[in-house]
């Protein structure tokens, strides 16, 4: 038995044409009014980081990570779907059930956006682990003000973000603007 849940639509629900789609789409959430200009995501993104030292950007960014990593349950899109949900309807989602359920550009989505609302520098990162440009995952990394250290930030690869890394044969980063 599940509630019906009335929320806005998904940002984009089509056939998958490719990374730079699912990208183009991807910025396009983080920068609508319900991405960063969002302020049920800001209020989600204050409660996150409240409790924290002022000035501690990285534990910041280690809160987002954590708090999208706790309240999101990965799945894989459909075989030649694309589904990119938009940064509130996470929200409303972790609001109406404890949880929302999607696939990496969702996660990268969120994080993003989280973090672009705290004031940091995100870009999305897209990687293949076998034949040069081809992408199979996408994830957010966000630059540290303090040591300038770009931080990936991937709640797929969950602690095994190093071990992800090392297996990456090709990957492009992303500028959210």
């Amino acid at each position: 038995m599940y509630n019906r849940l009335e929320l806005a639509p998904t940002t984009v629900i089509r056939p998958f044409h490719g990374p730079e789609d699912t990208i183009r789409e991807m910025v396009k959430a983080v920068l609508s009014p319900r991405g960063e200009r969002s302020m049920l995501v800001r209020t989600m993104t204050e409660q996150v980081v409240h409790q924290l030292q002022d000035k501690d950007y990285l534990s910041e960014l280690i809160a987002i990570r954590n708090f999208v990593a706790t309240k999101g349950r990965y799945t894989n899109d459909s075989l030649t779907v694309e589904v990119v949900k938009d940064p509130q309807r996470q929200i409303e989602e972790i609001l109406a059930r404890g949880v929302t359920v999607g696939d990496c550009d969702d996660a990268a989505c969120l994080i993003a956006t989280m973090c672009r609302q705290v004031g940091r520098d995100a870009e999305f990162v897209t990687v293949g682990f076998g034949a040069p440009n081809t992408y199979s995952h996408v994830f957010t990394r966000v630059r540290e003000p303090k040591s300038r250290q770009y931080i990936v930030l991937d709640t797929v690869a969950g602690s095994d973000e190093a071990r992800m890394l090392r297996r990456v044969t090709t990957w492009r980063a992303w500028r959210i603007e």
